[in-house]
């Protein structure tokens, strides 16, 4: 075995999962996705959306589902948008969960 191939084949692969687990990776890949959607164009705020609208779907999150959705939808139209309602529903729902979470 050559040196490089010695190397690489001791590196550890730290990728986080592709999807969240639970409920609790949903919030907190929200918060992190909501921060991003705030300064990036439509197109990225569309993806983001969706991302976060299909991991919650998965988590059985629905009040997140629907208000992602939702600013998935806006974002993907085409001409002017306004994401402010929307994003705070989205913002809201989050909130909604955590508490629940948290009772």
């Amino acid at each position: 075995m050559s040196e490089s191939e010695s190397k690489s084949s001791r590196v550890e692969h730290v990728a986080p999962p592709l999807a969240p687990i639970g409920i609790n990776d949903i919030l907190r890949d929200a918060d992190v996705l909501l921060e991003l959607m705030a300064k990036e164009p439509l197109g990225v705020v569309a993806e983001l959306a969706n991302t976060l609208t299909v991991s919650a779907h998965e988590a059985g999150a629905r009040d997140i589902e629907e208000a992602a959705s939702n600013v998935r939808r806006l974002a993907s139209g085409h001409g002017p948008v306004a994401l402010t309602g929307a994003m705070r529903a989205l913002t809201d729902a989050i909130t909604r969960t955590e508490r629940a979470v948290a009772a």
